[in-house]
């Protein structure tokens, strides 16, 4: 039920204010410089060169202003980079015609139509030629438009982008980012690859195949996001054109920010990590996988499950305990994604045997629940969720959504309604829709939870019913929420009304 991506929770500090004042201050410094070159630089390639400079420096800034500030608001952040854009845009004409001998820079800074009769006046009679080539004021004109678009859109576009990083409220930080050694093979469909992801970040290594070149033109790489919480992951095709002088890298994003739910992103790490031999003691750095499971785990990874499941099969009764809990997970994982539910409950079921964890438990639920067998499978969810409670090993919100999406996606709406009640009582029991307390307590998102349980409450409730549960709430939140249901009821329940919700 939440977002299969990291949401930033929108907060924007008041020192994000003052940093963009303090950086359009300081843009003025390069904006002289740029209007310098400009009037200066016998060549017209040296002025393209010193705009797109200009924007990279004001792009920059405004990046840092977001970094430095903690702001986790996309669209603010990207309208006020846009103002340091703008400011450093107005800075530079200022200077230009300061130098040009129309006025002092001061006094045009505090003067836009003065600014803007010069404009005009160089519009209609510039008498600037270019290798000998005089420049017509329509031409003029559309590089101004061109000039302004680049120095405005750059600083924009990293502000507001550096603002979508992940960034972990537990630890008020930006999430720290580190890129994978390990390489894996080109994803040739990407909007496939990313379906799958979105509906199984647990088979991270399940969808992506190895890459078997050592120095390939064309591979994957991934980048993990860590910090508190759940680590984010994005994933990147990257191409190598090669020259007997140089070498160019071309990176085509596939993913972003994609959250990883109850992954370890030490053991993350170290999974991708190549084992080394350590030069004073000869020792392997990371342990090997069991040799027996290295084939059948090759062919899980490329994505030939039913290789994957013979080669892991016979070890399943191993005397070895980690020969045996491996070869029970590789069983489990093949069985499933071959929707072989009853094979993949019996084998999660003896590996939790073996490894008593909340993970175990809930997938050997959600595997009744796909047999059919949904009172077993609730057992379990009961089981997991209590041991849960103590052990901590995930949200108890994941495991809820968990097994009401397996409900769902089982034909079984009537069933996840009770596990939507117990989310329904979560927001109203809180009573409070910030997106920032929401992700401190591991709740998912209002307005995801409002888009996702629709389906189901549709489903099982119908259109009258199903607006008076939603309308029940009403009373219990904040008035941001009450605001973000009612105008989501209205799109969603058209031409119907429910009665006025007693006040709180």
């Amino acid at each position: 039920m939440s977002s299969p991506y990291y949401m930033p929770s929108g907060r924007l500090p008041a020192q994000a204010i003052v940093a963009t004042a303090a950086c359009s201050l300081f843009v003025v410094i390069p904006a002289w410089l740029y209007a310098w070159l400009t009037l200066h630089s016998p060549l017209v390639l040296l002025d393209w060169f010193a705009m797109f400079a200009f924007a990279a420096v004001m792009g920059v800034a405004a990046r840092q202003v977001t970094r430095l500030a903690k702001a986790r608001n996309p669209l603010w952040m990207g309208r006020l980079g846009l103002a340091i854009g703008v400011a450093g845009w107005y800075a530079h004409w200022a200077a230009w015609l300061a130098i040009a001998d129309a006025g002092s820079f001061a006094s045009l800074l505090g003067d836009p139509h003065a600014m803007w009769r010069f404009a005009v006046l160089l519009a209609e009679n510039e008498v600037r030629s270019i290798a000998g080539m005089r420049i017509e004021g329509s031409v003029l004109v559309a590089g101004w438009i061109v000039e302004f678009i680049v120095l405005t859109s750059l600083s924009r576009s990293l502000a507001r982008a550096a603002a979508e990083e992940p960034f972990c409220e537990l630890t008020d930080t930006w999430a720290t980012p580190f890129e994978l050694p390990r390489r894996f093979a080109w994803i040739d469909e990407p909007h496939v690859a990313v379906h799958r992801l979105e509906t199984a970040p647990a088979e991270l290594f399940s969808i992506l195949e190895d890459c078997r070149d050592e120095d390939p033109p064309r591979y994957s790489m991934l980048t993990l996001y860590r910090g508190e919480g759940d680590p984010f992951v994005s994933i990147d095709n990257v191409q190598v054109a090669r020259s007997e002088k140089k070498e160019k890298k071309t990176t085509r994003p596939v993913i972003a920010y994609l959250r990883l739910p109850g992954t370890d992103a030490d053991q993350l790490i170290a999974h991708c990590t190549p084992a080394t031999a350590d030069a004073g003691n000869g020792k392997d750095a990371t342990p090997a996988d069991p040799p027996e499971l290295v084939a059948a785990i090759d062919h899980l990874v490329a994505g030939r499950f039913e290789e994957a499941l013979a080669g892991a099969t016979p070890h399943a009764m191993a005397a070895q305990d980690q020969l045996r809990i491996d070869a029970l997970r590789l069983c489990a994982m093949a069985s499933a994604r071959l929707d072989r539910w009853a094979d993949a409950q019996r084998y999660w079921s003896a590996l939790c045997d073996e490894e008593p964890g909340v993970f175990n438990a809930l997938q050997t639920g959600c595997s009744c629940a796909m047999t059919g067998d949904t009172a077993r499978g609730e057992e379990w969810i009961a089981w997991a969720r209590e041991r849960n409670a103590t052990s901590r090993e995930m949200p108890d919100t994941q495991i809820v959504t968990s097994f009401i999406s397996t409900l769902t996606q089982s034909g079984q709406a009537a069933r996840a309604m009770p596990y939507l009640d117990e989310l329904r009582t979560l927001y109203t029991g809180l009573g409070i829709t910030d997106p920032t307390v929401l992700f401190v307590r591991r709740v998912p998102l209002f307005g995801i939870f409002l888009q996702n349980s629709l389906p189901i409450v549709h489903a099982v409730l119908g259109q009258e019913e199903g607006r008076a549960w939603y309308a029940a709430m009403l009373p219990h939140l904040d008035p941001p929420g009450r605001d973000t249901l009612n105008a989501w009821l209205d799109e969603n329940f058209a031409n119907m009304t429910s009665p006025a919700p007693a006040s709180a």
